[in-house]
């Protein structure tokens, strides 16, 4: 197989869950070489030493380093990971509370939040894809930045780069099923469409026969279960005939969600923003020390207080965070590391592996347009990623996704042409803004704070 190349941009606090899972698959995937690129050198030389000692630790033998140069990290990747925020914490903080202080939802995904994640993260990423084209024009990229549609759409139609985006929320929803059916994963084939972060699973088949019935009589038994589907009442669910992905609490439960943040005192993206700013410097003492043991426990333990607190503030929990000791499982071989690393595989084993992923439509999604990327059921191989016909959705369904939709096109050529027109339309017909006045107001916002990490409109 020779010498094999995976690059990762964006070096954060989550890149040890994908460096797991490629030690985990380092023989299958043929890796002989990892590279991590950041700008920020100071967070990529912390983050390539505590990878290199986490990846010694778990048994890995592909040579791990940092190249601060994109062009030098790049060159020849068979396999490209991209999870890069610009901006990093401060703009995402800037993102939700502005939307807060105007009254509407800014998650960094969704609605206004993801709006200006997206003008921010599109040109970065097209960039990126420029210099794929140039320097490793076979590789293939999976795409984790968000907002893995936008910018997957964005990727799709401004590049010639091989791209598919990955995401943990569908996978998460199988996996609880699966648990609550009693029966193991593999055997459990679920059918998924919609958007990223707006998608429903339709279709439940266990050796042929199709439990979603069941599963919705039984949602109540259900929400024991799990926490993401405490998010919806049971007969929501049973009046849409699907199962939501969580994401869809802010638009089911919009002014809930809205004033559940607002008593929290705070946004996600603050709280995030406080725990990685003790976390990093606290790694780079660590690793300056010598203490590499040392620094994977502060990072065990700061990726522990992001899972505990996840979408507390939009459920209404309280935020505080635990003090236990005990350390639990982090690595499941599951997640988006677990999609990622199975997107590869499929590539380097010649496997055929049903997956959720984010991809161009081609007739998946009736109602939608071929080049319309969609998060749909797909069947993944070494040519690429098919998507399965998806069929009809309910009516209710079909006007949000084509909404979405809408929304997520005039990002995109807002981000790629300078169009102000483009971008104030995105924020109009986005349905948690849905007005001129307070579209032009937020976006005028956004354009004043961020400077020139946005694109120039005109």
């Amino acid at each position: 197989m020779g010498r094999v190349k995976l690059t990762m941009l964006g070096s954060g606090v989550r890149a040890p869950f994908v460096l797991r899972g490629l030690v985990r698959h380092q023989d299958e995937l043929g890796l002989t070489e990892v590279v991590l690129h950041d700008p920020d050198v100071a967070r990529l030389e912390t983050m390539t030493a505590l990878g290199r000692f986490l990846c010694e630790t778990w048994g890995g033998t592909f040579e791990l380093r940092g190249d601060a140069d994109p062009r030098a990290a790049l060159a020849d990747a068979r396999f490209v990971f991209a999870a890069i925020r610009p901006g990093q914490d401060r703009a995402r903080t800037y993102d939700e509370e502005l939307a807060l202080k105007h009254g509407v939802l800014g998650q960094e995904t969704t609605g206004a939040g993801g709006f200006a994640m997206a003008m921010r993260t599109i040109p970065a990423m097209l960039r990126h894809a420029r210099t794929i084209e140039d320097v490793a024009p076979g590789a293939l990229l999976v795409n984790f930045t968000n907002p893995v549609g936008i910018v997957t759409q964005a990727l799709h139609d401004g590049s010639s780069v091989r791209v598919v985006g990955v995401c943990d929320g569908p996978v998460s929803m199988k996996r609880s099923i699966a648990s609550f059916l009693g029966v193991p994963g593999d055997r459990v084939h679920v059918d998924y469409a919609g958007l990223n972060h707006c998608g429903w699973i339709h279709r439940v088949q266990v050796e042929g026969v199709d439990r979603l019935p069941e599963l919705i009589d039984r949602f109540d038994e259900l929400r024991k279960l799990d926490h993401q589907w405490q998010l919806f009442d049971a007969e929501l669910v049973r009046s849409i005939g699907m199962l939501p992905m969580e994401y869809l609490y802010f638009f089911y439960y919009r002014n809930r969600a809205l004033e559940n943040i607002m008593a929290s005192g705070g946004t996600r993206a603050g709280q995030i923003a406080a725990i990685n700013d003790a976390l990093w410097p606290a790694l780079r003492a660590r690793v300056e020390a010598g203490d590499l043991r040392g620094a994977a426990d502060v990072w065990t333990r700061g990726m522990q207080s992001r899972h505990e607190t996840y979408f507390a503030r939009e459920r209404g929990e309280s935020v505080v965070e635990s003090e236990a000791d005990e350390q639990p499982e982090l690595f499941e071989g599951q997640g988006y590391e677990g999609v990622a690393t199975a997107v590869m595989l499929t590539a380097a084993q010649s496997l055929r592996v049903p997956l959720i992923l984010d991809v161009p439509n081609r007739g998946a999604i009736r109602f939608l347009g071929d080049d319309d990327v969609v998060e749909v059921t797909t069947m993944m191989d070494e040519h690429g990623a098919h998507p399965l016909a998806q069929g009809d959705l309910p009516a209710s369904a079909e006007t949000l996704v084509r909404q979405v939709k809408r929304y997520e096109r005039l990002t995109v050529e807002a981000a790629t042409t300078g169009s102000y027109e483009a971008a104030l339309e995105a924020l109009i017909v986005h349905p948690l803004v849905g007005s001129y006045p307070l579209a032009r107001t937020i976006l005028e916002d956004y354009l004043t704070a961020h400077g020139e990490l946005f694109p120039e409109l005109a």
